[in-house]
């Protein structure tokens, strides 16, 4: 035991009240020990009455851990100030001063479990500090395991790399046998054998490895599945870092007769605007409208982002078509402000194709038009010989989507003269061709020269270029909801337009055809047939009118979206749009603070700086110039503008990858397995960020040995 008095040795305590000696390092820690306990004489008294009480050196004999400090004159338990974590005593914190009850407190305090536990660990000390210097095996085994651990996760990595190009190509992982002896290993067997060829840890692996080679059907699904949790972990995090979400949600049946339920989420992010496909759902079982409700609002409460919801698309597929309406409004019983908007592309082919269903010279012509694209299909002979005299094929006719009609309109339109020759060549030439081809040909002349037929064409010649226009502004998911009601209100405005151009129609037909005859007129009971036709033109017209603007009236439901009308900021300086912004704040009131909102919506009419942007490019420019912040109900606004979608497109297209994924040689891929696939596919851009970020294999890693563990994959 030390018994100095004062100098260096006594501030001991004072410095390891001020630095504890767990943060101290080993080398620290032994020097300490090595000094042992101060033991100075301290100024310490007590007054009691007329009984004075003085410290006494001896009491450090008595108690072999007691230690005091000069500085503040306190005593304290040594043992307890290096080891133990309990400060709430007056032993190791603030210090001991009551002499009067030194004898009682010194008793208790040795006693205690915190003092003993210092005790033990104070005679261990040498022990453990001798365990981390002399175990050097352990060491070694530590660095040994690591540096496995590293090569296993290279290893891994390369089979993510191989995944993850599989997956983006939506090629076939497997073959009919992977086995070596097997001439069809599949491409991820055959594409891991050809990288090995440059790649010497690869192949040094592929040739020693018995437990973990990574070629398994197992391994190759987990890692499918594991690839496509870090995507989904991706998207999610996007998602919880956007105000605003739209749900919208679409229906097909797959190869193996399986009707499969897509779902996508459309939101404003880092600037600009994404349509997120995240999974299927095969609803075969059930797909009344509660059932389809209930599964909506699951995802949606898997995604936290029920409350986030402000508009719900669908295009009215099988699953949803006869429950359309009960399926938005049960998800807006739990949603209130979930906006339904119907499909604008769905919708626009609707109007297309019953605008004019009604009218039965129309429906004839529509059905000759279908006749002559089919014509070509049925026969190879045919196929090549519109190739080499038109040089094009005639688009295929889809009765789902009137847009293919409208291509065939103006193919055949502007290859008309082109498809009489060809016609024509297979009457002249009638002993190369069946009799049937003869016959349909020979019919095709007689209805590419008829006059009804010809003036049809040219009258919806005349819209079906603006109707394509349209089609194609409505499924493409970069404009918002205003833009895509300014283009239907401008198809309108042409439509209307269309009517004053019935004399230059009827001339032109006249001039390539000659005049038609009077049978018509003296069907339809009138004598001009001029006039006949010009109320057949008008017939047509006005229902196309009317079906548009009976189908597009959300804009009646949203007049706040003409806030951010790029056209109208000039008005606004002058004259504020009051009514758009209390219409704000009866569907989307909660979102916003509207005072704070009309100021800075007063800011962008009235600066030159915002001057004709829409909605996606005023949320643009404030995430690049850092003004979300500033302008935040601004920013929130974008956001809600841009978030409620036109069309369900995104969900059309994610079964387009469906429908290559699950041909009929891969009809037995499993449920989570073909989401993961078709998510590769679709999300490939959202892949290839991650994967230049650096996000993707450690990610990826994670989750696999979470399915995994037969190689060591965690760093000790």
């Amino acid at each position: 035991m030390s018994t100095a008095t004062g100098g260096d040795e006594s501030d001991v305590v004072a410095s390891l009240l001020a630095l504890p000696f767990s943060r101290r390092t080993l080398a620290e820690q032994q020097q300490v020990i090595a000094n042992g306990r101060p033991t100075p004489a301290l100024e310490l008294t007590e007054n009691r009455k007329h009984l004075a009480r003085h410290f006494k050196t001896d009491n450090y004999r008595r108690y072999p851990w007691m230690t005091g400090c000069k500085k503040t004159n306190r005593l304290y338990c040594w043992r307890c100030l290096l080891f133990s974590a309990d400060r709430s005593s007056a032993w190791t914190s603030g210090g001991f001063v009551a002499l009067g009850n030194l004898t009682n407190s010194a008793h208790c305090h040795q006693e205690s479990a915190a003092h003993l536990q210092a005790t033990v660990s104070l005679k261990t000390f040498g022990d453990a500090g001798l365990d981390l210097q002399l175990d050097e095996r352990r060491r070694h085994q530590i660095l040994a395991h690591n540096n496995a651990v590293r090569q296993n996760r290279e290893i891994l990595k390369r089979l993510i790399n191989v995944v993850v190009f599989l997956g983006k190509r939506e090629l076939a992982f497997r073959g009919r046998g992977e086995g070596k002896d097997s001439d069809s290993r599949g491409n991820y067997v055959e594409l891991l054998e050809f990288l090995s060829k440059y790649d010497t840890p690869l192949r040094c692996h592929l040739d020693t490895a018995t437990v973990f080679m990574g070629t398994s059907s197992s391994i190759q699904n987990d890692l499918i599945q594991s690839v496509a949790d870090v995507m989904t972990e991706a998207m999610r995090d996007e998602v919880k870092k956007t105000p605003f979400v739209s749900i919208m949600v679409d229906e097909t049946t797959d190869i193996g007769n399986a009707a499969r339920m897509s779902y996508v989420l459309r939101y404003a992010h880092d600037g600009g605007v994404k349509e997120r496909f995240f999974k299927y759902d095969d609803v075969s079982g059930d797909k009344r409208a509660e059932a389809v409700a209930g599964r909506v609002l699951e995802f949606l409460e898997g995604c936290e982002c029920a409350a986030k919801v402000v508009a719900q698309c669908y295009d009215g597929a099988a699953v949803v078509a006869s429950g359309l309406n009960a399926v938005q409004a049960k998800i807006k019983e739990k949603i209130p402000q979930a906006l339904f908007v119907h499909c604008y592309a769905h919708s626009l082919n609707l109007v297309m194709s019953q605008g004019t269903a009604k009218i039965k010279e129309c429906k004839v012509f529509f059905s000759h038009l279908g006749g002559l694209a089919a014509f070509f299909t049925k026969s190879a002979i045919r196929t090549k010989l519109l190739d080499e005299i038109c040089q094009r094929r005639a688009p295929r006719v889809a009765p789902t989507r009137w847009n293919f009609s409208s291509r065939l309109v103006c193919t055949v339109y502007e290859w008309r003269e082109e498809l009489l020759q060809l016609f024509q060549f297979i009457v002249d030439h009638h002993d190369d061709f069946a009799e049937d081809a003869v016959h349909s040909a020979d019919g095709y002349i007689t209805l590419l020269t008829s006059f009804e037929f010809c003036f049809l064409l040219s009258t919806f010649n005349s819209i079906f270029a603006y109707a394509d226009a349209l089609f194609g502004i409505l499924q493409d998911n970069e404009f918002d909801m205003q833009f895509c009601l300014s283009s239907i209100h401008d198809f309108c405005s042409t439509t209307e337009r269309e009517k004053g151009n019935f004399d230059a129609i009827y001339e032109d037909v006249v001039r390539d055809i000659g005049a038609p005859s009077g049978c018509k007129a003296r069907r339809q009971g009138q004598g001009d047939v001029r006039a006949v036709y010009r109320q057949l033109h008008t017939e047509i017209l006005d229902n196309i009118l009317t079906q548009l603007r009976d189908r597009f009236k959300d804009h009646e439901k949203l007049p706040f979206l003409a806030l951010l009308d790029p056209k109208k900021f000039s008005t606004y300086s002058e004259n504020f749009p009051n009514s758009e912004l209390e219409s704000l704040g009866g569907s989307y009131g909660r979102h916003f603070d509207l005072p704070r909102l009309k100021t800075e919506l007063t800011v962008v009419y009235n600066m030159s700086n915002f001057e004709g942007r829409s909605p996606a490019e005023l949320l643009q420019f404030l995430t690049q110039r850092e003004l979300s912040e500033s302008m935040q109900q601004l920013h929130h606004l974008a956001c809600l503008v841009v978030t409620i979608p036109v069309s369900a497109s995104s969900g059309e297209r994610s079964f387009s990858a469906l429908g290559r994924i699950k041909t009929h040689t891969r009809n037995t891929t499993g449920q989570d397995q073909l989401g993961a696939l078709a998510l590769l596919s679709i999300e490939k851009g959202l892949l290839t960020e991650l994967k230049s970020k650096d996000k993707l294999h450690d990610a990826a890693i994670a989750h696999f040995i979470k399915k995994d563990q037969r190689m060591d994959f965690i760093f000790k």
